[in-house]
């Protein structure tokens, strides 16, 4: 049975193992599909953040997102905001560029490691309050969408750079420390700052989901 104390005001999250499990990952897919098809979506950003529960969770979610008849496009391990990016811009899929304005992240944020969860833009805005209830509500009743979505894996990080170093020009150079807590921003953000012409000192920018060096909560 489904656990609703994980449907938060803004996401879904619960403990790994206890209230959130691969079943409650697959239903989360198939209601936030069944939900995209009823307001015209055909297709779904999906990412992931470090931790060890990760990989299975996200499978689960593409599995349920596709038994509901939309597409999977995975980008990754990858920030938040990069997946955000993904469901905003042209994306070059096999089939030609489009654009999916939908995307689940799965991510504990700043929680232990043994939390995960789920953070949604439904066709272009962010899922709060009534709408995340709607989703449990969903699973609970079955009012699920079918159908057989397709699956693709593509990496848009060298895309979200390109974006930023577009925008962004720096007044002076800089010297900055970059502690990432080994979360799963510490790659990018090296590569970024690098980029942006900035002389770095790395702190803990590998990723490992036990987090051993600290919490990682700025």
């Amino acid at each position: 049975m489904i656990s609703q104390s994980i449907f938060k005001a803004y996401d879904i999250r619960g403990v790994v193992g206890k209230t959130l499990d691969v079943d409650t990952a697959r239903g989360i897919g198939r209601a936030f599909g069944s939900e995209v098809r009823a307001q015209g979506g055909d297709a779904v950003v999906v990412a992931r953040d470090g931790r060890l529960s990760g990989p299975e969770l996200v499978g689960a979610l593409a599995d349920g997102l596709r038994a509901a008849g939309v597409d999977v496009v995975d980008v990754g391990m990858v920030p938040t905001p990069v997946g955000y990016f993904a469901a905003n811009v042209p994306l070059a899929l096999k089939g030609g560029e489009r654009r999916v304005d939908s995307c689940i992240v799965v991510t504990g944020s700043h929680n232990p490691p043994d939390y995960n969860g789920f953070k949604m833009v439904l066709r272009g805005a962010a899922i709060y309050g009534e709408q995340i209830q709607a989703l449990y509500r969903r699973i609970v009743d079955e009012r699920f969408e079918t159908g057989s979505g397709t699956y693709e894996a593509i990496d848009v990080a060298d895309q979200y750079i390109a974006r930023i170093v577009g925008d962004v020009k720096l007044a002076r150079p800089l010297k900055l420390v970059v502690d990432a807590g080994n979360g799963v921003a510490g790659p990018l953000a090296t590569r970024l700052f690098k980029a942006l012409g900035c002389e770095l000192v790395e702190r803990f920018t590998d990723i490992d989901g036990t987090f051993p060096n600290h919490h990682p909560d700025p």
